[in-house]
């Protein structure tokens, strides 16, 4: 049987070690999941792979070892579902969240609301590079925000605003270049500028910490102004 590792790579199907299996990444903005989801996840996990699930460090649920003649199969049972699958490569990938003041004492913004307003609108767009964004609620900071390209913290006047953060081959620090912003419209404007800034400036496989070093954070900063 041949096997197209990269269309099924960008259906959410990632090839193993063992070529002939297959890990199931399913998406979940903010890392959050309802039950009927979780449940079908679970079967999936039962029928087709190896009855256990993994929970990746960007708060995705991955299902591995399901077999390549297995793939159809679950694709239909994800259709009927309604679950949409990770997409990775040149594109806004999830985004990832801490349990903010919906639940956490400790927080200062609605994490939650926020992730999946961001992820509605900008999950998937494509890009010249991957371009990651996490959200934390207050100062314990339990994203690591700054190990992102766009990160925002809550503080007690606002949200503060990072950019430019990665972790991986290479790691880079998110700089604060906004002063704090009061209104959730002006972060969600200036995560806009960022994204259509980077669209039309970084180079292929350029993340944005490596665009800003490029041509100075001053013209970055212009732009977000």
């Amino acid at each position: 049987m041949e096997i197209d590792a990269a269309a099924l790579k960008s259906k959410g199907f990632f090839q193993q070690a063992q070529k002939d299996k297959f890990s199931l990444r399913l998406c979940f903005s903010g890392g959050t999941i309802d039950t009927d989801c979780l449940r079908k996840a679970v079967e999936i996990a039962d029928k087709y792979g190896n009855e256990q699930i993994h929970f990746t460090t960007r708060q995705q649920i991955e299902i591995p070892h399901i077999a390549a003649e297995n793939v159809e199969s679950v694709q239909k049972l994800l259709s009927e579902s309604g679950i949409k699958t990770f997409i990775g490569g040149p594109r806004v990938r999830t985004v990832v969240a801490c349990m903010g003041a919906a639940v956490c004492k400790f927080g200062q913004i609605d994490t939650f609301a926020l992730a999946k307003e961001i992820h509605d609108r900008y999950f998937g767009r494509e890009l010249p590079a991957k371009l990651k964004i996490a959200l934390t609620g207050c100062k314990n900071n339990c994203a690591k925000v700054e190990a992102s390209d766009i990160g925002v913290r809550g503080v007690k006047d606002g949200y503060q605003l990072y950019f430019g953060g990665c972790f991986g081959h290479e790691t880079r620090i998110g700089t604060p270049i906004l002063p704090v912003l009061a209104e959730k419209e002006k972060v969600l404007d200036a995560i806009d500028r960022t994204i259509n800034f980077f669209a039309d400036n970084a180079v292929k496989g350029e993340r944005l910490g490596r665009l800003l070093d490029r041509v100075g954070i001053d013209q970055f900063k212009k732009t977000l102004e």
